[in-house]
């Protein structure tokens, strides 16, 4: 069973281009089942792993047991083991952010920050199938466009996840088997959050409804990635003859985005960027000349056959 998951993750690494054998790698590792599989994984792979844990001290003594953990795995292997402690909760209120958003952006910043002081090629992160699989079904309730149902993808610049091609019942069983232990987080067997809701009720539900559905949404993911691929090359040349950029003005020019067989997909793709909303983009389609529109930092005016964006420190020019 070693021999197999082993030659299974190096093939999947392998496959998607994520690591190569003489950079160094950050190991993201909170010292759950998954993470400490990663480590483990890649350690016996014969990847130069540093450590890195976040204590974003959220759940009390859990938050310093996990922390101390992690840190006994690494001193017993010898390995290299960075923590920081973050006040998750102050930073949340700072930056008007939710706790799950406002640890994500912290441990992010964080990874990058000493992937650059390292000189490491990459930030390896515990994703794994499962994971995919409720990140889609978490976007389609939120609502998404085409990227959303594409699943968590292998690589997103420095950051790659080599377990993508494991799901957590093969981790589990891997780490029993080779007796490995690891810490659970309480808050995963909590419903509280959606993540959580999907994980613990609906993804049962799928499983008795179709026990293939795990490969099912796995296969769909990647249709999808294949056919945004395409969506994104088509918007992209379609873009690049519908849009003029000035110093100081973003201008569409509408009879392009008006002989698009999408005129609105486009126009939404050409100004996203901006925070407009979507139904404020789609109004722009049909709205007479000199209507204006604004979000927090830009101004557009619709004219006939354009629409011509500024920051409000320009608004003038436009106006």
């Amino acid at each position: 069973y070693f021999c197999s998951m082993k030659n299974k993750i190096l093939t999947y690494i392998n496959k998607e281009n994520l690591l190569k054998r003489r950079e160094k790698v950050i190991v993201t590792c909170s010292g759950g089942a998954d993470s400490i599989f990663l480590l483990h994984i890649l350690c016996k792979l014969g990847f130069e792993c540093i450590v890195a844990h976040c204590n974003f001290h959220l759940r009390g003594d859990e938050s310093d047991r996990d922390e101390n953990f992690v840190r006994d795995f690494c001193n017993k292997d010898g390995l290299t083991f960075l923590v920081e402690h973050f006040d998750t909760t102050a930073y949340a209120a700072e930056n008007k952010l939710s706790i799950e958003m406002a640890a994500r952006e912290l441990r992010y910043n964080w990874f990058e920050k000493i992937r650059a002081e390292y000189n490491a090629g990459a930030i390896a992160v515990a994703h794994h199938s499962d994971d995919s699989i409720e990140t889609i079904l978490l976007n389609l309730l939120r609502g998404t466009g085409l990227k959303g149902i594409c699943g968590i993808r292998p690589r997103n610049g420095y950051i790659v996840r080599p377990l993508l091609c494991v799901n957590r019942k093969e981790i589990e069983e891997y780490l029993a088997e080779q007796g490995i232990g690891y810490i659970t987080d309480s808050t995963n067997l909590e419903n509280e959050y959606t993540r959580n809701k999907i994980r613990n009720i609906v993804m049962p539900i799928l499983r008795e409804i179709n026990p293939q559905i795990d490969s099912v949404m796995l296969s769909n993911a990647e249709n999808f990635a294949a056919a945004e691929n395409i969506y994104k090359n088509v918007v992209e040349k379609e873009k690049s003859s519908a849009v003029t950029v000035t110093d100081d003005s973003y201008i569409v020019d509408l009879k392009v985005v008006n002989k698009f067989s999408e005129p609105f997909t486009l126009l939404y793709e050409c100004l996203k960027d901006f925070s407009f909303h979507p139904a404020t983009i789609k109004t722009m389609l049909t709205a007479e000349g000199n209507t204006i529109f604004k979000t927090g930092k830009h101004i557009a005016r619709k004219e006939k056959s354009k629409i011509i964006v500024s920051c409000l420190g320009h608004a003038s020019e436009i106006n």
